[in-house]
Formats: C-alpha cells, structure tokens, sequence
C-alpha cells in the first residue's frame, strides 16, 4: 500500500527545494548535488510503502545522490550570462535558454535515471550483475570521449573553441554527461526497462522546465523594469532579496515535482519487477558479503584520499592562494577525484551493496562539506589549523560509528536538514562578519540588512528546515 501521492510529491518539492538551494551555498559542484539525490531517493522508498525497501533505503537514496554527481561536473554560470547580460556582445536569451534547458535535461535526467536504475537492479530480475561492471568501466572512457568530441579545441586566448558552445568564454564539459545519458537508455531499452526510461523523463523535462523558469525570475530581478522599479520592489534596493538563489530553489522545486509525479506514474511497473524479491524478504545481492564488506571499505578510502589531490596542487603566499601547477592540473585533479565517487562505488551499490550505501549516504555526506570548509571557505581564515583538527577529529568520530553500528534513517535525515545549515550558519555567520557588520550599523534593522541576502535566504532555510523535520520525526522515524 502505497503512501498519499498528494504528500509525497509536496514534500519531494519541498526537500529538493532545500537541497537544491544548499547545494548552492554550502558546496556546490557534484559532491553538493548529492544532498537533493539523497533525499529524493528517500522519499520515493517512503513513498512505496514496502518494509524491505524501507529496510534498504540507503541503497536507493546513494544511488540517486550519486545520480546527481554526475551533473554538477558541468559548469553553467557563464551559459546564465547569455541570458543575464544585457548589455555584453554575446547576450543571446534564446541560445540561453536553449542551453540552460539542455544542460537542466542532462542533469536531472541523470538523478532520475540512476534512481530509476537502482529499483529495476534490486528486483533481480531486469539487469545481470555484469551489465554494471561493464557499464561502470566504460565510464570514464566514454566520457573522455564525449568530452573531445563535443568540448574540444578549447583554447580561448588563440580563438580555437569548440563547434557548438553555451558559453561566453568558459570550458564545457556537457559532452561527458551527454554520452553516459544515451548509454543509460540503452541499456535500459535493451533489458526493457520501462520504468526507468519514464524516470528519466520526468527528470529530463522538468530538469529543463525549472531552469527556464528559474532563469526568467532571475533575470526580472536582476534588472530595473521600464518603469524603473524593480520586482521586489524596495527589498531589491536594500538587496535583501538573491536572484540566484532564488533561481536554485525553483529548480529544486520543478526537478522534485517531475521527478515525483514519474515515480507515481511508473511505480506499477517497478512494484512488479520487485515483487519476487518481497516474496523472497530480500532484494538482489549478487556478490559473497565478505567480498562486498572489503570492496566497500576500500573505495570509502580511495574517497578519504582523494582528499591529497586537493592539498598538493595548492601552495600558501601570505593571504593568497595560488596553484603549484596550473588550471590543467586542476582540470586533472577533478577528472581524477571523479570515478573514486561516481563509478566504483554506484556500480557496488547497484549490485546490492547496502554497505557501501551506507557509507555514502552517511560518512561520504559529511566528508564532502568538511572537505569543502577545510581546503577552501576558511583559507584566509587565522584558525584555520583549529577548524581542520576539528573536522578530521570529527570525521574520525563518524567514520567509527559507521564501521561499528552504522546511521539510522532519522539520524541521517537529522543531519541532511540541520548538519548542512549548521555548516552553512557557522561561515555566512562567523564572529568576524557579525561584529564588523554590528560596527558600522546603528539598528537592529540596519544590522539584520548588512548581511544582504542571507537576511532572507536563511530564515527560509529554517521554515524548510523545520517542516521536513516535522515529516521525518512522523513518517521515518
């Protein structure tokens, strides 16, 4: 018996919209994406109704959020400016739209198609185990080939870019994810996967819809009206009010709302796929435990280490920070950090590994904002040695509770919804900004408005925040 479809789609706008929008302040890039996957995967289990998937639903939620890594490799900024300035040479509105669209397809098709892909595995009864060993192999070479084929010559200075762009002047790589989108369909069409071909359709079109939507409020609100006002009105001339964030929290919205509505859609499909397995009280699980427990807790440390591929390229001088070896080795640095994320790990996780899934929905999900907040937010910051010790101490904590006992669904739906914030209140927050901001205001007006933005981004932070507890402490706990 399923839950209310009602409810359920609410709160996947709801959580997608909190995820989506600290994705954007708190990380960004692929390892913030995997916030809104995580959640997604959650409720869409929730949504079921079914004990043995509850029992599992870790595998579900790792495999979204790690859906969603692959998307947030493509950077998307400089495509926004076609839409955003007015007054530059390339300002092109339909060629960004077009673009924003295709790149919004790509990335929520991907979340929902690996979500879609893990409900078809765990049945048993769609894919072979070698289906992902192969798939997951293929990865990186398919996506360096997608990458030369649509994203290279990319050499600005001596004007040689690549035939079709949806930039200004920044490096694409919307041809690695374009590649792997058309192998996922394959293979689902060549095991007759309906059901996840309908995913990632919902995640495709409305991937695209919350970017067209998004960008259109951002771009009202951005610029004076011919009347000379603006939007929101005096909120924007305080500049209280984020376009951009503003533009992320649709997105979240729309990607939630599509995804959802294709999960209700095709659920049928997967509930008879899956009802073999809820006969037999167990999901698909092709490989000996031992040699899933070992392969597990390997890749969780080849995540752990790729932590030195950050610390090595960057040298301190005073108050800057500069790269040993250039922007290509960063560009290599990424490339190399990427599988240790997106192709071992998923492909451990859709052969039934709820070990790996655990590890990547609770200890990963914490690595990655430590990570971010101690290698770059507080570079410039005179405690940064104190913050590190911390977070590694921290994170050593959190690794032994996930060897010894592992996280239970509320323990880790506690920490998506405060963890994140909390991390995010400590640096938008920090004792430097507020008392530089409570020296040069007067009232407790003028102070609140000297945090910009943030003076409204967070309080709805909060509300979000306080209503998907509410949820999780009534139906997850």
């Amino acid at each position: 018996m399923t839950e209310s479809p009602l409810l359920f789609i609410v709160f996947s706008m709801l959580a997608m919209c909190f995820g989506w929008g600290i994705r954007g302040s708190a990380i960004g890039g692929e390892k913030g994406a995997m916030l809104p996957g995580a959640f997604m995967g959650i409720l869409c289990v929730w949504y079921t109704g079914s004990e043995l998937l509850m029992e599992n639903i870790f595998l579900f939620a790792a495999a979204c959020a790690l859906g969603y890594f692959y998307g947030g490799m493509e950077p998307y900024a400089s495509t926004m400016f076609l839409v955003l300035h007015h007054n530059r040479p390339r300002y092109n509105p339909p060629l960004g739209y077009l673009a924003l669209s295709f790149k919004g397809s790509i990335w929520g098709g991907l979340g929902a198609a690996f979500l879609g892909v893990s409900f078809s595995a765990m049945s048993g009864v769609v894919y072979r185990w070698y289906d992902f060993v192969i798939f997951f192999a293929l990865v990186p070479f398919l996506q360096e080939i997608g990458y030369r084929i649509f994203n290279t010559p990319y050499d600005p200075e001596n004007g040689r870019m690549p035939k079709i762009g949806f930039s200004e002047d920044s490096r694409e790589e919307w041809g690695r994810n374009i590649v792997i989108v058309a192998a996922l369909l394959v293979m689902a069409a060549v095991r007759g996967d309906i059901f996840t071909i309908i995913m990632w359709s919902g995640g495709a079109l409305f991937g695209a819809i919350g970017w067209v939507i998004g960008i259109t409020l951002y771009d009202k609100q951005h610029h004076t009206r011919k009347n000379g006002k603006r939007l929101f009105g005096r909120l924007d001339e305080i500049g209280v009010i984020d376009g951009w964030k503003m533009m992320e929290l649709v997105q979240g919205l729309a990607q939630g709302f599509g995804i959802s509505v294709a999960f209700v859609v095709a659920w049928p499909l997967a509930k008879e796929n899956l009802s073999a397995a809820e006969s037999a009280g167990a999901l698909w699980h092709p490989i000996p435990q031992t040699v899933d427990t070992v392969l597990s807790w390997v890749f969780c440390a080849l995540i752990i280490l790729t932590i030195f591929l950050f610390i090595i390229p960057y040298r301190r001088n005073g108050n800057k920070i500069t790269t040993a070896f250039g922007e290509v080795d960063m560009n290599i640095v990424e490339v190399l950090e990427r599988p240790c994320y997106m192709v071992a790990p998923l492909c451990l996780i859709m052969l039934g590994s709820t070990t790996m899934a655990g590890i990547i929905c609770c200890f990963t999900m914490y690595y990655v904002i430590a990570q971010h907040d101690g290698l770059e937010r507080y570079w410039d910051y005179k405690g940064i040695k104190f913050i590190r010790i911390f977070l590694i101490l921290l994170g050593a904590v959190l690794l032994a509770i996930q060897a010894v006992r592992g996280y239970t669904l509320w323990e880790t739906w506690v920490f998506y919804c405060v963890g994140y914030l909390i991390f995010e209140f400590f640096f938008m927050f920090r004792p430097k900004l507020v008392s530089e901001n409570r020296k040069k205001t007067k009232t407790f007006r003028d102070f609140v408005v000297s945090f910009g933005c943030s003076a409204s981004v967070y309080p709805t932070y909060l509300l979000m925040m306080t209503a998907l507890l509410i949820f999780g402490w009534v139906y997850l706990k």
